[in-house]
């Protein structure tokens, strides 16, 4: 008891040498209130520990508050210059941020920066604000104050490049994404947009290397293998391509667009079996589902598989009506051409009854109205004889 008696006084005494020394250095003026009242607690305290008196629970609890937890307090944030009210502040611009209040954030930011100058996170904070309501001049001046303030903040040297390639400023946002990933290179969203604006402006080749050394730091990105594939299709890189769509669809099962593309790819190969079994992926997408079934015709077709070819065909046509007018055109179907104008006719035969049909329950329907007339008009009938 008597060692704990000597801790509390100590760390009393030294919370107050540091708060006066910190209010003679440097201007806290609530150390004026709070020095004295731990002062007056304390000289409380000091003949209750040295006569051993017993502390009524109430006194050790102001004690304990007053005279060692808000002087550690105050001391804490005066020595680290932190101001409550612009931590305050500040806590509440990032929840306004977060919560996509931007008009507010955008307020906030300004009173931060007339208190405590300019700094690149608010500057940052500030140009994805203005980006997200639309002020896009703001937006990248914003961005550009950032990256003057820290030349490492890649996330700002990103979104510029960004405001720069939607003004077709291309060449100084490629600059502006290659500064991001020289600080950090596994910056994915800037490989991936480094990538986009070499493809624009049609440095494929380099595109692709971009996107193949992301690939080291993101193995499982499918999006990556896609734009991989897509670009060597472009170039003519058949074998490539394929690869980088078999890539992205063992990553990503259901990318109906890579097995679709892969399809096509694989048939212009003349590896019929491979392009059945990359269509046979897509039947369950509804975009891609009709288009899938009719690219397995044409694959059936070519092989000779004319059953097949049929029943794939037909079953298309019934989902998509379309594809009986772009059949019509396909001339690998002429071997079975006789069956697909039978389909043709028996759906006009099915028409003309649905149509048939329709019109005898309209009629119907109108005598049946005819006969109710008649019955009221027999009642008016009854009804004026009855008042003669």
């Amino acid at each position: 008891m008597f060692f704990e008696k000597i801790v509390v006084v100590l760390l009393s005494l030294i919370l107050m040498i540091l708060l006066s020394i910190r209010y003679v250095r440097r201007y806290a003026p609530e150390n004026i209130i709070i020095v004295p009242f731990m002062s007056l607690l304390l000289s409380i305290y000091i003949p209750f520990a040295i006569y051993k008196i017993n502390i009524p629970l109430y006194l050790q609890i102001l004690i304990l508050v007053f005279d060692i937890i808000v002087p550690a307090c105050c001391a804490t944030l005066q020595y680290n210059n932190i101001i409550l009210s612009r931590k305050i502040l500040y806590y509440r611009m990032k929840y306004n941020y977060r919560m996509c209040e931007y008009t507010k954030t955008i307020d906030m930011i300004a009173k931060l920066v007339s208190l405590e100058g300019r700094r690149a996170e608010y500057l940052y904070i500030l140009g994805r604000c203005y980006k997200h309501i639309g002020d896009f001049i703001n937006s990248r001046d914003s961005f550009a104050l950032a990256v003057e303030l820290d030349a490492k903040d890649y996330k700002s040297y990103y979104e510029l490049g960004l405001a720069l390639d939607e003004t077709n400023k291309k060449d100084r946002a490629i600059k502006m994404f290659n500064s991001a990933l020289k600080i950090k290179p596994d910056f994915y969203e800037a490989q991936e947009a480094l990538g986009i604006c070499l493809t624009s402006k049609g440095e494929f080749e380099e595109a692709v290397k971009i996107y193949r050394k992301a690939l080291r730091y993101h193995p499982d990105s499918y999006e990556l293998y896609y734009n991989i594939a897509m670009i060597e299709s472009e170039l003519g890189n058949y074998e490539e391509a394929i690869q980088a769509f078999e890539e992205a669809g063992k990553i990503k099962g259901d990318l109906y667009t890579a097995f679709y593309n892969l399809g096509k790819l694989y048939y212009s190969e003349n590896r019929y079996d491979e392009a059945i079994e990359a269509f046979s992926k897509i039947l369950n997408s509804t975009t891609y589902g009709k288009k899938g079934y009719y690219n397995l015709a044409i694959v059936y077709s070519k092989k000779g598989e004319y059953e097949k070819a049929m029943a794939t065909l037909e079953y298309c046509m019934e989902l998509d009506s379309k594809y009986i007018e772009k059949a019509d055109t396909e001339y690998i179907f002429n071997p079975f051409r006789n069956r697909i104008e039978e389909y043709k006719k028996a759906k006009e035969r099915i028409k003309i009854k649905e149509f048939q049909k329709h019109n005898f329950m309209d009629q119907s329907f109108k005598i049946f109205k005819l006969k109710e007339k008649y019955v009221e008009d027999d009642d008016e009938v009854v009804e004026i004889k009855n008042h003669a």
